[in-house]
């Protein structure tokens, strides 16, 4: 029996998730582990974390050894609590002798560069690294309008509108589900404002697409990607995100509404739907290919779609650790396999591993018969 653990900051944040694939555990032969980075024994090793009982149907406290198969929900913040988490989970990982079923990917800047100069160019948005208040004003007095994303980060936080318009600049944001528009008085307070955002967190730069619909709302389409147990990947569902009049994100933290994915085909000219279709098919082709020739090994990708009124494709994010909400608001015949793919995939690295082990064993000690 193998054991599975999932790795997270804040377990309760997932517990409906982490629960249902520990029900599903069972079936597999597996057992189901939850526990924080920062739980593990820096000298002995042993994890106090929690273990998930089927007979009871619940987690309950326990003492263990590290699991067989890992799974990283790590999501980071600033906090001194997070930065040492991450250290741990770059320990582990660098380890060698554990098995985790997929790892992350890197900032939004370094994902840029790797697909700008991959088959996928031409559904990249133009990107700069944002250095200095100059560089970035200058940026914007040729486009007009930019958005200001971090590098690091999910969910929308931190990302904000800036907009030329004569001789003032102002800027929107999304708070609470609240649109905040404001004007900067002066040039100089709006180099103050950028170079004030940019001493916490790397930040980049790039053109205001206009990505809305019909009643000038922004939304994206949401595509989760997965590996199956053979290793395969498979696209598990697709759906919308629309998010608020004149607003600027589609994230469902920042208050956005899912929609099936055909009900929003259905306003497309039916004339451009299969070219439609086959141009996001390269993308979700494509994309696990790229990734994995650059980075290492990944379980699963949530790749974000943006869709202008010329009906031309952008590529707006992509996450190795992606939410499923929007597949199960509006796939609801995934959800099972969103349940066992993690488990299936992991048995079979598990079993891929176990396999190369005896097979190194076995060649060892007819070396030294």
């Amino acid at each position: 029996m193998y054991s599975f653990g999932f790795i997270s900051l804040n377990p309760e944040l997932e517990n409906s998730y982490f629960t249902e694939v520990a029900k599903h555990a069972s079936d597999y032969h597996i057992e189901c582990y939850r526990f924080s980075p920062i739980q593990i024994n820096p000298v002995t090793h042993l994890v106090t974390g929690e273990k998930f009982h089927p007979d009871l149907q619940e987690w309950q406290p326990q003492k263990f050894q590290l699991p067989d198969i890992l799974y990283d929900r790590c999501f980071y913040s600033e906090h001194p609590l997070a930065k040492n988490a991450l250290a741990i989970m770059k320990w582990l990982k660098n380890r060698g002798d554990l098995l985790f079923i997929g790892h992350g990917l890197p900032n939004k800047w370094q994902l840029y560069q790797t697909l700008s100069n991959s088959n996928l160019s031409p559904y990249v948005v133009k990107t700069i690294s944002v250095t200095d208040a100059f560089q970035t004003l200058s940026f914007l007095e040729k486009e007009k309008k930019i958005i200001l994303k971090p590098a690091s980060g999910s969910g929308g936080m931190g990302i904000a509108c800036l907009e030329k318009e004569e001789e003032t600049i102002s800027v929107i944001v999304e708070k609470q589900q609240q649109i905040l528009r404001s004007t900067f008085p002066s040039i100089n307070v709006a180099q103050k404002w950028i170079d004030n955002i940019r001493t916490k967190k790397e930040y980049l730069a790039q053109p205001f697409l206009q990505l809305v619909d019909q009643a000038n709302r922004p939304f994206d389409i949401r595509i989760l990607l997965q590996k199956n147990g053979n290793g395969q990947w498979v696209e598990r569902g697709r759906g919308i995100r629309t998010g608020q009049a004149n607003g600027v994100l589609s994230n469902l933290s920042a208050g956005a509404e899912t929609v099936p994915f055909h009900k929003w085909l259905n306003s497309i000219d039916p004339k451009k739907i299969e070219f439609l279709e086959k141009e996001i098919n390269e993308i979700t082709t494509q994309l696990p290919i790229i990734l994995e020739d650059t980075y290492p090994p990944l379980f699963e990708i949530g790749v974000d779609i943006g869709v202008a009124q010329d009906l031309s494709l952008w590529i707006l994010d992509v996450n190795s650790k992606p939410g499923r909400k929007v597949v199960l608001e509006t796939s609801p015949s995934a959800q099972e396999s969103l349940y066992t793919a993690p488990l299936e995939y992991g048995r079979m690295l598990a079993g891929q591993q176990e396999q190369g082990r005896k097979s190194y064993e076995k060649t060892f000690s007819n070396r030294n018969q």
